[in-house]
């Protein structure tokens, strides 16, 4: 859906109550969340679960699915003095000088699916590796599973055939 910023309808909205986007400063996005939540702001930051590696181990963990960004509820079409003035927050999304709504049905969409998401692990299986220590140091293999929190099962061809080894996470990285 195109907005234009001259259209009455987008006047109307902005006069109501509606979704804009906040830019937040940089690795704010949860301080400027809070820090307008603690003002009777209702607000959104879609995040998305990981898997990330650290040191060696798999770790869970949210991180948002717009770095820099999160939406705000807003009841009035003036008074964004006070979400500029927020801690974290940089700046409203604006187009000219008008900060632009978002349609209601795209912040519907984004909850529904975050809700719904379905966590990203470090490596799938058939992703390409490669093995950083060991006597098979410098080589590739596919990933086939995880063995625990600490080891990986993958597949290495060699001599013809495909053989699985199990290897620590520490020894694996993706190609």
């Amino acid at each position: 859906m195109m907005l234009d910023p001259s259209s009455s309808a987008m006047n109307t909205a902005a006069s109501q109550n509606a979704w804009y986007v906040v830019q937040c400063r940089a690795n704010q996005n949860y301080r400027a969340r809070e820090n307008l939540e603690n003002q009777g702001f209702t607000c959104f930051l879609p995040e998305l679960s990981v898997e990330r590696l650290r040191a060696g181990r798999r770790i869970q963990r949210e991180e948002p699915l717009f770095p820099g960004y999160l939406f705000i509820r807003l009841d009035r079409a003036g008074g964004w003095h006070t979400v500029r003035s927020t801690r974290g927050v940089q700046k409203l999304v604006t187009f000219g000088n008008q900060p632009v709504p978002v349609p209601d049905h795209v912040v519907e969409e984004l909850q529904t699916r975050t809700e719904s998401q379905h966590q990203e692990q470090a490596f799938a299986p058939g992703d390409t590796l490669r093995i950083e220590n060991g006597p098979f140091k410098d080589l590739e293999a596919v990933f086939q599973r995880f063995d625990g929190q600490e080891r990986v099962i993958v597949l290495m061809g060699m001599l013809h055939k495909q053989h699985q080894l199990t290897l620590s996470i520490k020894d694996v990285s993706r190609h």
